[in-house]
């Protein structure tokens, strides 16, 4: 399958001046099914763990809203879809001011309840 061809598609990103990696880190999925809430907290997870500390420090409120907006995604509204892109969740008091972590929906609802 390609992910031209899934129905349901997205990443999530952290990014920022203090990560090397071109493009920073990413978790992403394109398949023919929704993405859950668990699924959801599961990419975080794995993306918070590439982060060194320091990089984990400098994204701990990012981190927190962007699962805020997993769990809100899931118990209120039963899922998002692209109309529902998120902005990009910032710390703004980091030294690095686009040190950053973003959801992206691509297609199909996202973060349903498992």
């Amino acid at each position: 399958m390609s992910s031209s061809q899934a129905l349901f598609r997205g990443r999530v990103q952290a990014q920022g001046d203090d990560i090397e990696q071109d493009g920073g880190y990413s978790q992403s999925w394109a398949r023919h099914v929704p993405v859950t809430d668990k699924e959801g907290y599961e990419f975080l997870d794995k993306l918070e763990e590439q982060c060194s500390e320091a990089q984990r420090l400098e994204r701990k409120q990012p981190f927190a809203k962007a699962r805020r907006f997993v769990k809100h995604a899931s118990e209120q509204e039963g899922g998002v879809g692209p109309e529902s892109q998120p902005p990009s969740y910032r710390n703004l008091k980091s030294k690095f001011k686009n040190a950053r972590v973003d959801i992206e929906i691509g297609s199909g609802q996202t973060f349903i309840r498992a």
